[in-house]
């Protein structure tokens, strides 16, 4: 008899890549000015490119070090800013899909349901309150 239900949270609870697309836009909004709808999409696709090599890597800064130099902003975060920039915004682009919540929910009236994760634990976190997730699950494990 199944008693839990455990769930990863980047990629099966929450949609990383949506979240990548949001950050995008906000690093454009902060660093960028006028650009093209053909120009920003080359961008995102080197911005998602970058974030994919660092994955799992807490130290972001590569991330924009390198798309900064491949496309350069009219105002660039100093390196020793850029981490601060992603730990306050990143676990803010992400957001919950209605269907998952249904499930999860819906699996709650039966078995216990967990949330098992790696990365910081003050992103995790962050996603975790953020998305109002923790309201949905009885247990919560974040490997750092």
């Amino acid at each position: 008899m199944i008693k839990t239900a455990i769930f990863d949270l980047d990629e099966i609870l929450l949609n990383r890549e949506k979240a990548i697309e949001q950050m995008f836009e906000l690093i454009l909004d902060k660093c960028y000015e006028d650009i093209n709808s053909t120009v920003k999409s080359s961008m995102l696709k080197k911005f998602k490119e970058y974030d994919k090599e660092s994955y799992g890597h807490n130290e972001k800064s590569v991330v924009f070090e390198s798309f900064f130099d491949e496309s350069p902003p009219k105002y660039r975060l100093l390196r020793s800013d850029i981490q601060d920039y992603w730990n306050n915004n990143f676990p803010n682009c992400f957001t919950t899909n209605s269907n998952t919540i249904n499930i999860v929910n819906t699996l709650k009236k039966k078995v216990k349901v967990a949330i098992v994760t790696n990365g910081s634990t003050q992103r995790q976190k962050a996603k975790i309150y953020n998305t109002n997730l923790n309201s949905c699950f009885e247990i919560i494990v974040i490997s750092e």
